[in-house]
């Protein structure tokens, strides 16, 4: 009975069970192991966040490379005042109990770090980036395995909104998704040194290669109007200026066009293009930007360009990832910076004044027997260097006999722009324009092209591009006019769709055509235009499906 009070009282409270300690002392052992692991954790705990403190990674001096690199991007500050730390990718963890342990271990592996800066292993920055690309890839390893939950505790495809993305971020997501990869695969070096890139860059990854020196001819190009390499500074500019002035004084841009596409008396006395009423034809935006020196090896290549995977592998059209972007694109190309994984500079010495896109409307129709392209433009406004004296505006069009041209329906006529052209950075010679590899004229393996010139008495070149490029010899019973209207251009083609000649490829209604378009603005010449992306066009053959696709509607 004594046993049974005792115990009474102890239930009766928790100081009265301590006023008791042999009575009581199961109940005390279990409080004392309660408080003594509340203790234990909360400075385990208070240690270990302590040491997550960026302040204290800092105390070894080597630390201090990495955090000022991430200083310098969004991670670091931004629009929302956000911000990450060391530990956040590092030693992160989530709401998920079980990861402490794995936090845990981070800690002790952590101890790795404090013997290499005791032994001096990291000491100098020479020594830093000897082992940079070492350490790097044990994190992407670490962080690939646990399907990069350091960067999930932010971010995650279920909250993502496509809506408030670019198209190429909603395009990259998607397929991410569809390929179960993770976040790591695709965002290396976004908080420091981009060191993947020694990693990813290696032989046979180009999806072209340069084709043979085709053999330069004075009827079938256009000679260059500046040198391989732009020259820099106001001495040199105004020199190749006079240079390029000179050439086109003596005939040198006129003698692309031979008397074979010049038009007969009955072509040019009907030369006027058939008036048609474009407001019932649909229009169509597009954005033409400054490329640079981006030729098809740069763009194709996976260490430069990190869509070139799911353009080679998953034949995805070039616009679908940029049409929405392509201003951004050529602004920055045309200011001088770096673009791309890779960083690449794709002009070397910047146009003075010379804007990164011009927005186009385009519109399209047919009849029984013709197409009609339509171009409408704001031009920027004009500097005083004129590369092409005789023609304020170029437009040229190029397009595929309905897939004939390898990799055409993801990047239009970008097939024909290698990197080893005149003015390009691998420049062979000062004589070689556009080409396709492995070009066929017989089996359709090349690209039709038309171009209208604004200078008086300039004629539409009708002409094609294979091996090399042709400014003459078409057939397709070209016509080709444009004028200013008020502030903007309008260029206006029509064109037999039955072709009608070498190099003409007929369009019918049962393929697809591959196509882009650029345009010489300013009085320019060679790679100093604004191109498109890659776009098709088919015949009364809506497909809503495709981004880049545009539906001709007979009129």
């Amino acid at each position: 009975m004594a046993n049974e009070a005792q115990e009474a009282e102890c239930k009766d409270g928790f100081f009265q069970c301590l006023m008791h300690p042999p009575k009581c002392s199961l109940l005390r052992m279990i409080v004392v192991g309660v408080l003594g692991g509340v203790i234990i954790w909360g400075g385990l705990n208070t240690g270990m966040e302590y040491t997550n403190r960026s302040d204290f990674c800092m105390s070894c001096h080597e630390m201090t490379i990495p955090f000022e690199e991430l200083k310098k991007t969004v991670h670091y500050k931004n629009r929302s005042g956000t911000t990450v730390q060391c530990a956040d990718c590092h030693v992160a963890s989530s709401k998920t109990p079980t990861d402490y342990i794995f936090k845990s271990f981070q800690k002790l592996m952590a101890a790795r770090d404090v013997i290499g800066h005791i032994k001096g292993t990291l000491d100098t920055q020479e020594k830093y980036e000897e082992h940079r690309l070492v350490m790097a890839e044990r994190v992407w390893e670490r962080m690939k395995d646990r399907d990069s939950k350091e960067c999930r505790n932010c971010h995650d495809f279920k909250t993502m909104d496509p809506a408030k993305q670019k198209d190429r971020s909603v395009t990259k997501h998607e397929g991410a998704i569809e390929d179960g990869k993770t976040c790591i695969d695709c965002h290396k070096g976004i908080a420091h040194k981009a060191v993947h890139l020694k990693q990813d860059k290696a032989p046979g990854q180009q999806a072209a290669a340069p084709a043979p020196e085709p053999a330069a001819t004075a009827k079938s190009e256009e000679k260059p109007a500046t040198p391989a390499a732009a020259p820099a500074g106001a001495a040199a500019a105004t020199a190749m200026s006079t240079a390029v002035n000179t050439a086109a004084t003596a005939g040198m841009t006129a003698a692309a066009v031979t008397d074979q596409a010049k038009p007969t008396k009955a072509e040019a006395a009907a030369g006027t293009v058939t008036a048609l009423d474009w407001s019932k034809v649909p229009s169509r935006q597009i954005k033409v930007f400054y490329p640079g020196q981006a030729g098809l090896e740069w763009v194709m290549n996976k260490a430069d360009h990190s869509s070139a995977t799911d353009i080679i592998e998953k034949k995805r059209a070039c616009a679908k990832c940029h049409e929405g972007d392509a201003n951004e694109v050529g602004a920055a190309i045309v200011a001088g910076k770096p673009v791309g994984v890779s960083k690449t500079v794709m002009e070397p010495n910047p146009p003075a004044g010379k804007v990164g896109f011009i927005p186009v409307s385009f519109q399209t129709t047919h009849d029984d027997s013709k197409v009609y392209f339509r171009f409408e433009w704001v031009p920027p406004k004009n500097g005083d260097k004129k590369m092409d004296p005789k023609n304020e505006v170029k437009l040229t069009m190029m397009f595929d006999g309905g897939g004939t041209v390898e990799g055409s329906e993801q990047n239009g006529c970008w097939a024909t722009c290698h990197i080893d052209l005149r003015t390009m950075k691998e420049a062979k010679d000062d004589k070689k324009t556009k080409y396709i590899k492995d070009a066929d004229l017989a089996s359709g393996k090349f690209m039709d092209l038309i171009q209208f010139r604004s200078g008086k008495g300039q004629h539409p070149v009708d002409g094609w591009v294979d091996s090399e490029r042709h400014m003459d010899g078409g057939k397709s019973h070209l016509k080709a006019e444009g004028k200013k209207e008020g502030n903007k251009w309008v260029v206006t083609f029509e064109r037999a769709l039955a072709g009608g000649g070498k190099g003409d490829h007929v369009i019918t209604a049962d393929k697809v055509y591959n196509f882009g378009f650029a345009i010489h603005e300013d009085y320019t010449n060679a790679r100093y235009h604004y191109v498109s992306l890659g776009y098709q066009f088919g015949l009364d053959k809506p497909n809503p499906g495709v981004k880049n696709y545009i539906d001709v509607q007979k009129q």
